[in-house]
């Protein structure tokens, strides 16, 4: 399930326009996934840092990126 979820996940933020933010609730209605925000974090912690995938347009409730201690390359 996650692989194709994520590809999913990984789609929708990459059809945020430069200069816009989406939620992580937004996202995962964009992606089919209602009601499923946390699997967007789960994915977009896979990513590397320095991926193409433009992470840092997508923001918590707060409207903050969500930074993780544990993430990878950080």
């Amino acid at each position: 399930m996650p692989t194709s979820s994520y590809t999913k996940i990984y789609a929708a933020i990459r059809r945020i326009p430069a200069g816009q933010v989406a939620t992580y609730g937004q996202i995962a209605e964009v992606a089919g996934l209602h009601k499923q925000p946390r699997l967007v974090g789960y994915a977009l912690f896979q990513q590397e840092v320095d991926d193409d995938l433009p992470w840092h347009r997508v923001v918590n409730a707060k409207g903050e990126i969500s930074y993780s201690p544990a993430r990878r390359n950080a």
